[in-house]
């Protein structure tokens, strides 16, 4: 049984406002957004065995692998190779195939490979967000759910901390067809962190 955080980029989904995969996109000196998200993600919980990376499918991992910093080193295991850092160690989860399911999916993949686990989870949507705004987030846990809260009180699930109450309620909605994951975080009255 697992109680330690375990984070997890999530970087499913079809792409289909962005025109082409979004956590391919380049940041400044061409680093696509997922190598970024990754090794901050391993930076804000370094004691963390690795860092898990959620893909919708197996076909989606080809454009990763073109990356000269990437390696195989396993089916789904991967190491990250950065100049500032030791290798990262990365678990790919992919999202079930028969269900299209948007955010919710990674999340579930998540909670189907640890059930026990208690997921740090970050959307490639996010691309911006510190390491320091990790840390905070992890600080301020409480509830089923701790997540940022914006200046318009929207709240960012995909942007927070899930535990194991939290993504069962999860399949419980998404089962009776509630599949977003900002339904959890108001239903369970998950905990927001102000937004730094």
């Amino acid at each position: 049984m697992s109680t330690a955080i375990k984070p997890l980029l999530l970087a499913g989904g079809k792409s289909t406002r962005m025109g082409s995969r979004k956590e391919l996109l380049r940041l400044a000196k061409g680093i696509p957004i997922y190598e970024q998200q990754l090794l901050r993600l391993h930076l804000a919980f370094p004691k963390s065995d690795a860092v898990f990376f959620s893909l919708p499918s197996p076909a989606s991992l080809a454009k990763i692998l073109e990356n000269p910093r990437v390696e195989r080193v396993a089916d789904t295991t991967l190491l990250l190779h950065s100049a500032d850092s030791s290798p990262v160690l990365i678990h790919i989860l992919y999202d079930d195939p028969k269900e299209d399911l948007g955010p919710a999916a990674g999340l579930l993949s998540a909670y189907r490979h640890d059930p026990d686990a208690t997921w740090l989870v970050v959307a490639c949507d996010y691309p911006f967000f510190s390491v320091s705004a990790l840390r905070y987030l992890y600080r301020h846990m409480a509830g089923p759910v701790t997540c940022f809260e914006n200046a318009d009180g929207i709240y960012e699930p995909l942007l927070g901390i899930w535990t194991p109450e939290a993504l069962l309620l999860l399949e419980e909605n998404v089962q009776r067809g509630i599949l977003g994951p900002k339904a959890v975080v108001l239903k369970s009255k998950g905990t927001s962190a102000e937004d730094e």
